[in-house]
């Protein structure tokens, strides 16, 4: 199945600041219209008019993941002001940096809800738009941490979670022309990524180069194209090789 319209609507969350700042210059520069929500809607304005200053197309909004109400309260926006998406990127997500004895259990269930529950959320709400269109993509945003396991135990569950409903989704999506993707960066430049973390790239990244925020929106791009029709259910790691040599132990 071809994309309906070569100009697509894009729905970012989180859309206000980290990665987001490459993924939407991206996908705004392929000529798509970014719809940027946000917890912070001052954020998500900024970030829209980065885009509209650059020449392309964007709207902010307010979202906040963890509620069923929210994400309605954004779809009734969204459709009212341009119609159905015809992709969704799930970038909103939180990094926790919690031992197993630092959590309780309402902060462990914080960032699942933020990181996996958001997520689903939002998918719930917009999937059944995609398959009427009979064709739709979905981006998580998920992390190398799904992959390894990481020191954070909460980060490391919940972006495992989101690779898993990334796969589990299939048996949804069968046949509707919808295809569900998880993007997995490894170390990203932007600043959640403390200092200690990046002085340790050139020991544990096998390239030496940290991945930059363009490059994870130059990937969600291309996912929206036709030319990856036939990439589904896919953890797509950008880290590097450092999944590869990735030593839970090595602190």
């Amino acid at each position: 199945m071809t994309r309906p319209v070569s100009s697509l609507n894009v729905l970012v969350t989180g859309a206000g600041g980290g990665m987001c700042v490459g993924i939407n210059a991206r996908l705004a520069a392929a000529g798509h219209t970014v719809l940027c929500a946000d917890l912070n809607l001052a954020a998500a304005e900024a970030a829209a008019e980065r885009i509209t200053a650059a020449g392309g197309r964007a709207l902010p909004f307010e979202l906040n993941v963890s509620s069923d109400e929210s994400v309605a309260a954004l779809h009734a926006a969204v459709s009212e002001q341009v119609g159905p998406i015809q992709a969704l990127v799930n970038a909103a997500g939180i990094l926790d940096r919690k031992y197993l004895q630092d959590h309780d259990t309402a902060s462990f269930q914080f960032a699942l809800d933020i990181n996996l529950t958001g997520p689903f959320r939002l998918i719930r709400e917009f999937g059944p738009e995609l398959v009427e269109q009979g064709w739709g993509r979905i981006i998580n945003i998920s992390s190398i941490a799904g992959v390894t396991g990481y020191h954070y135990p909460s980060y490391a569950a919940s972006k495992a979670g989101l690779s898993n409903l990334t796969r589990s989704l299939l048996v949804d999506f069968w046949g509707t022309g919808v295809t569900v993707n998880s993007i997995c960066p490894g170390v990203v430049d932007t600043a959640m990524v403390i200092q200690e973390v990046r002085d340790q790239v050139k020991k544990k990244v096998p390239t030496e180069q940290i991945v930059t925020p363009e490059e994870i929106g130059a990937l969600a791009a291309f996912l929206l194209t036709d030319d990856a029709r036939s990439i589904n259910g896919a953890d797509l790691l950008i880290d590097g090789g450092a999944t590869q040599v990735f030593s839970l132990f090595d602190r």
